[in-house]
């Protein structure tokens, strides 16, 4: 068994610790955010999306030791860093995380450790980026004093796709350190790939949620060009090219999270720099990022009905948003977008409240800055905004929902869980 060092103890990471543990190893977590670390030296559990999955072994009273101390990375064979890799204000990649990481690691690296890295980089980032930290911080030198691999995360939150049953792609700079991490790997995921290269690996990671991204383009484009038909409904056109046997189906909306609206601009800027043309990506990406302002239109369209009906009452407008993960029945609130929506709202005259039942209320209103509802029928509102098809919302009907609102109730349902009123009284708007 190996003693392995985990990097970053968020979404990623933190599964990562306690699967190694659980499979026998002798595991060191480390993250720079001391109150996550007494959270989770106390036990209290800190809520993940990312599930493991797979049948408990033999060793389960095994615990990762959790650390704010990188001298304690100096214990370990392995260190795996699963930092987080955002964008800038000018979405470009923003590797400051993993150089920080490099840093940090290399001033504690011992000769024979073997470095791996998880976080979602550019192709080439590895090489250029995260191993001259290392040699600068420690003095060593990769492949006479250290090991490196790249393995990308792939796991999808809130389905089966978990941390065991995805196949994991696993690359090193040579082929002993790919075989050497494959059979450690192979202690806590069903099924790996050996990735020709290091490169091959970080591209990958990227090229599949810039396939994703193309894809969901398509939808959102056609479905938002059917609002301008009379004869067109998205829906009813999904239904028919569904019965093909390879049309593969995509639902219209928001694109969140921390993978699909981020990963391409990783592989869109690297390919950029070499000159090469990337339109298709660039184009895909304002698509997606182009639905914030057609759910606000939307918005702004029923809020202008409803006050026509009112005779001109423009005294403002409440709305309860109900969704605020990117994904149903997960408590995933990382969104690029919704921060932009709500502001978006706000100046067109429309208060935004928050109503999810799977998130955290207090870390929801500080992400979002909103007053958090516990239901819809918390207090007076004019309506509500559907953005995430949670259970709990897919199982109310629009008759509860338009009783717990005022009189002329807006209702902008963008994945389409009601059925259109049969009231004339109800404004509704959907995707």
């Amino acid at each position: 068994m190996e003693r392995i060092g985990i990097i970053g103890l968020g979404y990623v990471g933190l599964p990562l610790a306690s699967a190694f543990a659980t499979a026998g190893h002798s595991v060191v977590g480390y993250d720079i955010d001391r109150q996550k670390i007494e959270t989770l030296r106390a036990g209290t559990a800190v809520e993940s999306p990312m599930t493991i999955g797979g049948p408990a072994s033999e060793h389960d009273e095994r615990e990762p030791t959790y650390t704010t101390n990188a001298a304690r990375l100096q214990e370990c064979d392995v260190l795996i860093t699963a930092v987080p890799t955002p964008l800038t204000e000018a979405a470009e990649p923003d590797l400051s995380n993993v150089r920080s990481a490099g840093r940090t690691i290399g001033e504690h690296l011992t000769a024979g450790t073997t470095v791996v890295l998880e976080s979602t980089v550019y192709p080439g980032a590895t090489r250029e980026e995260f191993v001259p930290e290392l040699e600068r911080a420690s003095g060593l030198v990769l492949g006479e004093d250290f090991d490196v691999g790249y393995s990308p995360e792939r796991i999808n939150p809130g389905d089966e796709h978990s941390l065991r049953n995805s196949v994991k792609p696993v690359s090193g700079h040579t082929d002993t350190v790919r075989s050497f991490l494959m059979d450690l790997y192979g202690d806590i995921v069903d099924e790996l790939y050996p990735a020709p290269s290091i490169e091959s690996a970080e591209a990958a990671k990227c090229l599949e949620n810039t396939q994703r991204d193309l894809n969901i383009a398509l939808i959102n484009e056609f479905a938002m060009a059917c609002h301008e038909t009379d004869s067109l409904d998205y829906e009813a056109v999904l239904s028919v090219a569904d019965t093909k046997w390879n049309f593969q189906r995509y639902s219209p909306g928001l694109v969140e999270g921390h993978c699909i609206p981020i990963d391409p601009y990783f592989l869109i800027n690297r390919l950029e720099e070499y000159g090469a043309s990337v339109s298709l990506m660039r184009e895909a990406r304002n698509v997606n990022e182009f639905v914030t302002d057609f759910i606000v239109r939307l918005t702004e369209e029923a809020v202008s009905e409803r006050e026509e009906r009112a005779e001109g009452d423009d005294t403002g407008t409440r709305i309860v948003v109900c969704g605020l993960s990117y994904k149903p029945n997960t408590a995933d609130l990382r969104s690029r977008v919704k921060p932009e929506l709500f502001d978006a709202l706000r100046t067109i005259g429309v208060e935004p409240i928050g109503y999810d039942p799977h998130v955290d209320q207090s870390e929801a209103a500080a992400v979002f800055d909103l007053e958090m509802w516990p239901s819809i029928d918390t207090g007076e509102a004019d309506g509500v905004l559907v953005l995430t098809a949670h259970d709990e919302l897919t199982t109310l009907t629009l008759d509860e929902v338009v009783d717990a609102c005022q009189e002329r109730p807006i209702v902008v349902d963008t994945p389409r869980v009601f059925d259109e009123p049969t009231e004339t009284d109800v404004v509704y708007r959907r995707f």
